[in-house]
């Protein structure tokens, strides 16, 4: 299947001072740019340009046109505690399948407004999401915790974690990325190294490039081998999409 898009970018969205973390990708999947900075930053990168495929790591929901705010109805459930529960369609079904999806708290985090932000500002420059019609630039939802969970068939450790972070480069690496191998970085982890400060950890890249990595790879995947992904939830409605396969031979 010919691919329909030239670059494919992978944001991860968090709620420090530079919130978002970007990489772009080439269709021979070459790391072509990275960035870390604010929303101006990235909509900078993303509006020059002309044929990408953007995949979020973060809420993009788009309310149906009744809604006045982009923010209305994505957490309009609460439990017991006052604790608001996702209602979107793509969270829900992931619950059901086994991956779960926590109630955020009597306050919407600031991850979860700077996603809407940056999904705001994208379709302000044109991009589309994904699947409402034949575009050159669209952009998606994805998970990437969810996105090894179902590919892999485990619930990966923490993010945060060397455990979790060597974790996901072995994924990326068994992918096909030219990165360190984590079980090269574990030869080296011996006892001299640890009582004199000498262990390599440079060589684990920090966890938001991994989850950048791990979403532009996703969006590679949907663009060149759409059937190894599967859709959560509906557009519009909170579509969470992820690869069910992560493998690009």
């Amino acid at each position: 299947m010919a691919a329909n898009f030239q670059t494919y970018v992978g944001i991860d969205v968090q709620a420090y001072q530079k919130p978002y973390f970007y990489t772009a990708l080439n269709a021979e999947l070459e790391n072509i740019a990275c960035g870390h900075g604010r929303l101006a930053d990235v909509l900078a990168y993303l509006s020059g340009q002309s044929s990408a495929i953007v995949a979020i790591n973060g809420p993009v929901c788009v309310q149906p046109s009744d809604r006045e705010s982009l923010q209305d109805g994505l957490f309009d459930q609460t439990d017991i505690s006052g604790n608001h529960i996702s209602s979107r369609t793509g969270d829900a079904e992931l619950d059901s399948k086994g991956f779960p999806i926590a109630a955020i708290g009597k306050k919407i985090p600031l991850w979860v407004e700077r996603s809407l932000e940056l999904a705001d500002g994208i379709k302000q420059m044109g991009y589309r999401i994904l699947g409402s019609g034949e575009t050159s630039r669209a952009f998606f939802e994805t998970q990437c915790d969810a996105a090894y969970w179902l590919s892999a068939g485990a619930m990966p450790y923490d993010s945060r974690s060397l455990e979790g972070r060597l974790q996901r480069q072995l994924f990326l690496c068994e992918f096909g990325f030219h990165l360190t191998d984590p079980m090269t970085f574990l030869e080296e982890f011996t006892r001299y190294r640890l009582r004199t400060s000498q262990i390599p950890v440079e060589q684990v890249l920090p966890a938001h490039e991994l989850r950048a990595l791990i979403a532009a790879a996703s969006a590679w995947l949907m663009d060149n081998k759409p059937e190894s992904m599967e859709h959560f939830g509906k557009i519009d409605e909170g579509e969470i999409i992820l690869p069910r396969e992560f493998l690009h031979k």
